[in-house]
């Protein structure tokens, strides 16, 4: 799995903003996510997504990473599972999920199912490393003069 090319960070482009994520080498994965979210059930807070990942063929992987929900009080309220398939590019330096089998599945403070989504947006992702974020190159709007 160490030579896997998923391994490393990542900042991936989901339906809820910006993700970075690090896959390890020996299977596991700890990915950032937007802090709060308003949904049907008001507003929650999530935790860090950990969980784990396995390959599934050369550049393709398949994850599976839970958040922990809490609301404002901070009382525990559910879990989201995401089930996701991101392949990687030929060069290694993108990653893309479209696959029909990602699965969201969202659960209350009992572990009961609330719903589970299939398919969805793409999630798309940029490698990260020294001097280079994972975010799309932009042209800056204001220029800093040098001396």
């Amino acid at each position: 799995m160490a030579t896997h090319p998923i391994v490393g960070t990542w900042m991936a482009t989901t339906p809820t903003g910006p993700a970075p994520g690090t896959y390890f080498a020996d299977g596991t994965v700890v990915i950032m996510v937007p802090a709060t979210q308003a949904g049907p059930r008001g507003v929650t807070f999530h935790s860090t997504g950990v969980g784990s990942w396995e390959p599934v063929s050369e550049r393709g992987s398949h994850v599976t990473g839970d958040q922990l929900l809490f609301d404002a009080d901070g009382n525990y309220t559910g879990s989201i599972t995401i089930d996701g398939f991101p392949v990687v590019s030929e060069d290694g330096q993108t990653l893309l999920d479209d696959s029909p089998e990602t699965t969201v599945t969202i659960r209350d403070a009992d572990g009961v199912i609330l719903d589970a989504i299939r398919g969805g947006p793409p999630v798309t992702g940029i490698r990260m490393g020294v001097g280079a974020p994972g975010f799309s190159p932009a042209t800056p709007s204001v220029t800093t003069p040098t001396t």
